[in-house]
């Protein structure tokens, strides 16, 4: 069952589903699920990077095509995005 929730309640072991087109909330890895990840403001890298079950991903990422289910490892100031911002304020 599919419940909304704010990426501030997100908890380590969550697991969220992220639409295409969709923020990911958290860093973590997908469980399900094949589409290309935008992490360009984070990484650098030019093209969008194919994920599928088992991959990282990083809080901030860009969902392009389908629908990922991502377990959530780091939330907040424990994502990557979390600490940059952290460290550049």
């Amino acid at each position: 069952q599919e419940v909304r929730t704010l990426t501030a309640d997100l908890q380590p072991g969550d697991v969220v589903v992220v639409k295409p087109g969709g923020k990911i909330p958290a860093d973590g890895v997908v469980l399900d699920g094949r589409s290309a990840v935008d992490a360009s403001p984070l990484t650098g890298e030019s093209v969008p990077a194919d994920k599928g079950p088992g991959d990282p991903v990083l809080a901030g990422s860009v969902n392009q095509f389908g629908a990922l289910t991502v377990e959530a490892r780091k939330v907040a100031k424990q994502t990557v995005a979390g600490q940059v911002i952290e460290l550049t304020s």
